[in-house]
């Protein structure tokens, strides 16, 4: 009877720990799946107007702070859009900064919206519709592939919509091209407001060396929604 039941305890222990195995590797990114996320269901019966903005700075302190080094300081900041532009624009005006594009799209609800920046190299192909990210020439010509996706976010979170960010630096130097991901960001944003994010990966510092890179994306409206408030309140995540 004890040998039975020690036996069946085994048994037991082993399928647990094979489970918790399996549960582990399907949580963790590898390879494959690293970069990609799950598609959501559209929503068409409402559309977001996003603006998209790379920028670049010789001020470490522009917009996030680098107080606590900037390896250990934030990475994202949230502004309302007047506050973001009238920033950007006194910058512009000092020489501190330089818009290296901008642009925008209105995409439904869950729909992704791909923004991607193109290499300041004049020899550099130009991207033509034609193409497919699957053609090994597409990434030829970019800096930074970035996907932007707005959702309408939890009933707990009001009027707040879901932004999720996830940007890939582009390699062109590497057998033609390669990409990594090096900002994957979801928060909360109200329509009229800005989410700033601060390049900051291994990658990122090379190219840019002692200047700072940011992927600004501000949501102007959802069907025409109201503006956020002036002063929001700050929330972190």
């Amino acid at each position: 009877m004890t040998k039975r039941l020690l036996i069946a305890g085994l048994a037991v222990l082993v399928m647990t720990c094979w489970n918790v195995s399996r549960t582990d590797a399907q949580s963790c990114p590898n390879q494959e799946s690293y970069g990609v996320r799950p598609s959501r269901a559209v929503d068409k019966s409402a559309q977001s107007r996003i603006e998209i903005t790379y920028f670049n700075t010789v001020d470490a302190n522009a917009f996030i702070s680098e107080a606590g080094g900037a390896r250990r300081s934030a990475s994202y900041a949230r502004l309302t859009s007047s506050q973001f532009n009238a920033r950007i624009n006194s910058l512009v005006a000092s020489g501190i900064a330089t818009i290296r594009k901008q642009q925008s799209a209105a995409p439904y609800l869950g729909q992704v919206a791909e923004l991607n920046l193109e290499r300041a190299n004049a020899t550099a192909k130009m991207v033509k519709a034609i193409w497919s990210p699957n053609d090994p020439a597409y990434l030829s010509s970019l800096d930074r592939e970035t996907e932007v996706t707005v959702s309408k976010a939890s009933s707990l979170d009001g009027p707040y919509y879901r932004l999720s960010v996830l940007s890939w630096f582009v390699d062109v130097t590497n057998k033609g091209g390669q990409k990594v991901v090096d900002y994957d960001a979801s928060v909360l944003l109200l329509p009229g407001e800005t989410a700033i994010f601060k390049l900051m990966s291994d990658d990122e510092a090379r190219r840019s060396g002692n200047g700072r890179n940011y992927i600004a994306v501000t949501m102007r409206s959802v069907d025409g929604g109201s503006v956020a408030r002036l002063h929001a309140p700050v929330r972190y995540f």
